[in-house]
């Protein structure tokens, strides 16, 4: 059974709480979060290799161990949820954002292009702390290369004064 997906801020507050855990612990968090929307988990004790799937708010992934499974789930329910708003200063977390946004990035993590954009952002920040993402100016058509170029200068000096 699969609980129904929480509002974004909840998953986003979920997932917070979730980085913050080792791995056994991580798994049972989410074991507790199934069991605690009604879901069911199965414990395989028997040690044969066997998919391990978690499903829960929405979110359903599998791997061979709950433990690889769990930090898929994460994975896709910061997705689900938008992303990170900003690279954490705990150099833990800071860690664990560079592995998701490359999860998203090299399209293990099924992410929207919105939240693609979000996680590129978000490494270049963790890899460029001072860099500034600079919207372009909109094509105005006619316009050459050139000209859009020194378009693209001006607001970018803009920003920068702004700044």
């Amino acid at each position: 059974m699969d609980a129904a997906a929480p509002a974004s801020a909840e998953l986003a507050a979920l997932c917070d709480a979730l980085d913050a855990l080792a791995p056994q612990a991580l798994v049972e968090r989410l074991q507790a979060e199934v069991l605690r929307s009604g879901g069911t988990w199965h414990t395989d004790t028997s040690g044969l290799p066997a998919l391990r799937i978690i499903a829960l708010h929405g979110i359903t992934l599998s791997d061979m161990s709950y433990a690889a499974a769990a930090l898929r789930w994460r994975f896709a329910a910061r997705a689900a949820a938008g992303g990170y708003a900003g690279p954490a200063t705990e150099p833990e977390r800071r860690t664990l954002q560079r592995a998701w946004a490359l999860s998203v990035l090299q399209h293990l993590t099924p992410a929207t292009e919105a939240v693609r954009a979000s996680a590129q952002a978000l490494l270049d920040r963790i890899i460029h702390p001072g860099l500034r993402t600079i919207d372009p100016p909109a094509a105005v058509p006619g316009q050459t290369i050139a000209e859009a170029a020194a378009a693209l200068s001006a607001v970018a000096a803009e920003t920068e004064e702004a700044a």
